[in-house]
């Protein structure tokens, strides 16, 4: 039997591709009392330190006030000129948000003189607009907050669009945690529109996963709160944030690097890119090749680990990358075929169960690797209907199905992420 060489792809952190970046990110905070309470900004970093990532936080944020302030103070620009900054994350104030205290022109007009700012002295900076978390007035008018929360984001999304950024939707996430608890554990007292230490956890979860573009499941730094809440707020920012990208404008008007890859025959990968807002495109192989197509296919020679980036480039000079650590394995097989080309795994993500379809696949054996290659979970699908996954721990793994007493597999990603 002739070996072939195959690629199995196992990810080496949660998540589906990181941003490469080996230089510290830094963050600057413009806001109010609304971004300072239980310092928020400061929850932010060390939720991101925790997760790998080196950050370093400024925060100017005096009681009160919003862009009508922010916009003729000097030290909002001083810190603008002085900071090198990676990311800037502006805070209206609260009757600012919901085009109260002025109309949202007036607010977008403001926002313009502290982008011309921002971009003289920080060109390649991402600035992101901080959509707040209304409070609830009373224990009998949930009904007004959820009016209130829909009038504030639909006039962040408008200024968002004129102003030509992203949002921070953690108003969005506090409003789907107040959808499903009335408790009123994000707020300390009704009528108060600043959060309380967990709605501010939840505000710092939102932040991360729109910064970043990544899960925040998995973080260990609670703050104080119980783990179980912790990891409730991280469902919420994981899904309220990264399965509605297009909502809060995420990659819409930045310069961004996304791409995704696939298995072609044995030893080769193809890769497409999904970026946006750029001018041309670099990728780095990992084994010394590179490439300037936007869609290349490339062939490996030898097993290894390998990481594989791609940086896209805007014609201001910016560049934005992101990466996806690959390892190549050999695999001793006489064959290397697909089962079936209708194979079908769902639901993708799971929480409690998977199931699959195709045809020719009632007798086919299944086993589950997880990141490292190790496996976690095999069987056989005869009779079988659905595959219990809870005993799973969150992450990414690898389902392999195969026919009984034949070398053909077929290989598919799956992730996990418990209720």
């Amino acid at each position: 039997m002739k070996n072939k060489l195959l690629l199995s792809f196992f990810l080496l952190a949660f998540g589906l591709q990181l941003r490469a970046s080996d230089d510290t990110t830094r963050v600057l905070f413009i806001g109010n009392s609304i971004t300072y309470y239980n310092n928020m900004p400061f929850m932010f970093k060390d939720m991101a330190n925790n997760r790998g990532r080196k950050v370093a936080v400024t925060m100017y944020a005096p009681g009160g006030t919003g862009f009508v302030n922010h916009y003729v103070d000097p030290n909002v620009f001083n810190l603008f000129r002085s900071g090198n900054w990676d990311v800037v994350v502006l805070q209206p104030g609260s009757g600012e948000s919901a085009g109260a205290s002025f109309p949202v022109n007036t607010t977008v007009t403001r926002g313009r003189v502290l982008l011309d700012s921002i971009y003289f002295y920080n060109s390649c900076a991402q600035v992101y607009l901080y959509e707040i978390p209304y409070g609830v007035p009373s224990a009998s008018t949930y009904s007004t907050y959820f009016s209130v929360q829909a009038r504030i984001r639909d006039s962040v999304t408008k200024m968002a669009d004129s102003l030509r950024l992203q949002m921070i939707p953690a108003g969005e996430c506090a409003k789907r945690y107040y959808g499903m608890h009335q408790n009123l554990l994000l707020h300390g007292s009704y009528n108060d529109i600043h959060p309380s230490l967990q709605g501010s956890y939840l505000v710092a979860t939102a932040a991360y996963a729109t910064i970043f573009q990544d899960t925040i499941s998995g973080c260990t730094h609670y703050a104080g709160l119980h783990q179980d809440t912790a990891k409730k707020f991280f469902a919420i920012a994981d899904t309220c944030v990264l399965n509605h990208k297009s909502w809060w404008r995420i990659n819409t008007y930045n310069l961004n690097a996304t791409f995704t890859h696939t298995l072609q025959g044995s030893n080769t990968v193809a890769f497409s890119a999904w970026p946006s807002n750029y001018s041309s495109v670099s990728w780095n192989f990992g084994d010394n090749t590179t490439s300037s197509q936007l869609n290349p296919a490339h062939q490996y020679m030898q097993p290894g680990n390998y990481t594989v980036t791609l940086k896209a480039f805007n014609n201001k000079g910016c560049t934005d990358s992101s990466l996806v650590q690959i390892n190549t394995m050999a695999l001793s097989l006489s064959s290397a075929g697909t089962i079936t080309k209708d194979l079908k795994v769902y639901p993708n993500p799971a929480s409690e169960t998977i199931a699959l379809s195709g045809s020719g696949i009632n007798d086919a054996d299944y086993v589950i690797y997880d990141i490292t290659g190790n496996k976690v979970l095999s069987g056989n699908l005869k009779l079988l209907e659905e595959i219990n996954v809870t005993a799973l721990d969150p992450g990414v793994y690898f389902l392999t199905v195969s026919l009984p007493n034949k070398n053909e597999k077929q290989t598919t990603l799956i992730r996990f992420c418990k209720k």
